[in-house]
């Protein structure tokens, strides 16, 4: 995705000083500031839009003065705060934009987020003695995520709260020699304040990395209270107002062809669906196979090792029964089973990769996906419930998402389940002979199949898009289906063996 920096010169060296605000003019413009803010506030709420404000900045600079400020400022009912600095296991257990997901806001509403995603990447600058390289991969996975999220409706606001070493220290020694505030100067903040030079540089390393004209930094001077506050609530009120606006109804231009690398590669068609396996032989293998995956999944989770196992396919190919083999494996405290269908209205206000983040597994766990993300290219694509500019920067986010998945240490396995489509006819009739099959077939599963050439070339594109070395696709031949599950359960050990380290007989 494309992004244009903004100098680090621009940022730091640009800021406005701050201004002394008389008592009686702050609370005038205060009195103002607030309706506005409410009046924009109640307007965004009729919008697809959302906004994050991220409140970052130097130790005592007041960051947690002004979020209890905006929180007074704006409707409750319309506003959600989140600070990460105390992390559950259920947090730390999966990738670390796992928390962002989770705090994202509904269209419609503002969230506040306090040192959001900056946070602790300056921390791990300072005190780990992180290299450059390191923060401008950080930095390229953060403009990933905001671009993402701005292109999906998201406004981000970004504010740097800023002092001076010398203000910063008068600030703390005020507080500290104030008797009711005595308690907001930490004994951290000391400490920081000795290293005030290296937290500098890692803020300029994170901020002028993630300074984009569509998504800037704010610095704002804090060693004035009142200057602050109102800077900073007009910030909120432009980038509301904005968020309005962009929903607003534009003139019609002329289409711009959009950058779709379509693939030319037909791996479907390179799949032997003539492959089976005789009923002794089969019952063999599924007891060698079950046994060996059974053990992998214990040592992956005496490992912390997690796992995620998506299946996608036709329908009818198979792919509840294949599961089914797959968790007779796995001890049932270990795995849950996730099936996915439309989004619901409430999924719809986010995101739509929002809903896959919840049920990641924690470590050493295993979370299987009866269909996944991967309908943003397949059936949203086909049915044009995603327009075109939607579906086609899918395929990058999704690489971006199985990256952050894997960088974690999680074993990403995607089967695509493949059939001819005289076997799913064959099939669609078996089923609608026996009663407690005939729930299966849909109205929706014949007209899928009205439509099986334009899902070919989606599935086609999708493999030859996303097949990643992190994150590979298995090709199912299933047309057989106790071959189909041999291949799977093989495909799984295998990868398991992989990132275990181990070297077992793959036969």
């Amino acid at each position: 995705m494309e992004y244009e920096l903004v100098t680090q010169e621009d940022v730091f060296h640009s800021m406005e000083s701050a201004k002394s605000i008389g008592r009686k003019a702050y609370d005038e413009l205060v009195t103002h500031l607030r309706a506005d803010l409410l009046e924009a506030q109640r307007a965004l709420e009729a919008t697809s839009q959302s906004v994050i404000i991220t409140i970052g900045g130097v130790d005592g600079a007041g960051k947690g003065e002004v979020i209890q400020i905006l929180n007074e400022w704006l409707d409750p009912r319309g506003l959600d705060t989140h600070s990460f600095w105390d992390m559950a296991a259920n947090a730390t257990d999966r990738p670390y934009q796992w928390r962002y997901w989770q705090s994202l806001p509904k269209r419609g509403r503002i969230a506040i987020w306090f040192g959001g995603m900056y946070t602790d990447p300056i921390d791990k600058y300072v005190h780990e003695r992180r290299h450059p390289e390191w923060a401008e991969e950080i930095s390229r996975e953060i403009r990933f995520f905001e671009n993402m999220l701005r292109e999906d409706g998201t406004i981000q606001i970004k504010i740097w709260l800023h002092l001076t070493k010398g203000a910063q220290h008068r600030r703390l020694k005020d507080l500290y020699e104030n008797p009711q505030e005595h308690w907001r100067a930490m004994q951290d903040d000391w400490k920081h304040h000795n290293l005030y030079e290296h937290f500098s540089e890692a803020a300029e390393q994170l901020i002028s990395r993630t300074n984009r004209k569509e998504s800037p930094w704010h610095v704002v001077d804090a060693s004035i209270k009142e200057w602050r506050n109102v800077t900073v609530g007009r910030l909120l009120h432009e980038t509301v107002l904005k968020a309005i606006k962009l929903q607003a109804p534009k003139p019609r231009k002329k289409k711009i062809a959009l950058k779709f690398s379509k693939v030319e590669r037909d791996y479907l068609s390179e799949v032997d669906l003539d492959q089976k396996l005789d009923t002794e032989v089969y019952e063999q293998a599924l007891i060698t196979w079950q046994g060996r995956l059974h053990r992998l999944f214990w040592e992956a989770y005496d490992r912390n090792i997690s796992t995620v196992l998506t299946f996608e396919g036709w329908d009818a190919a198979g792919k509840g029964s294949a599961i089914k083999r797959v968790t007779a494996a796995i001890d049932a405290r270990l795995y849950r089973i996730v099936c996915v269908g439309a989004p619901t209205q409430e999924e719809n206000r986010y995101h739509y990769l929002w809903r896959f983040w919840d049920p990641l597994p924690r470590a050493g766990r295993i979370t299987i996906f009866d269909r996944s993300w991967y309908g943003r290219v397949l059936v949203e694509r086909v049915e044009k419930f995603a327009e075109e500019k939607e579906w086609t920067r899918a395929y990058e986010e999704i690489n971006e998402f199985e990256e952050l998945l894997t960088s974690h240490g999680t074993v990403v396995c995607k089967f695509w389940l493949h059939i001819s489509k005289d076997k799913q006819m064959d099939r669609f009739k078996k089923r609608l002979k026996v009663p407690y099959k005939r729930h299966k077939i849909t109205e929706e599963d014949w007209r899928n199949r009205e439509k099986w050439s334009q899902y070919e070339t989606a599935v086609n594109d999708m493999i030859g898009l996303t097949n990643t070395p992190n994150a590979p696709w298995t090709i199912v031949a299933g047309n057989s289906k106790k071959f189909a599950r041999i291949q799977i359960l093989q495909s799984i050990c295998r990868q398991l063996e992989q990132a275990l380290g181990n070297s077992g007989d793959q036969s």
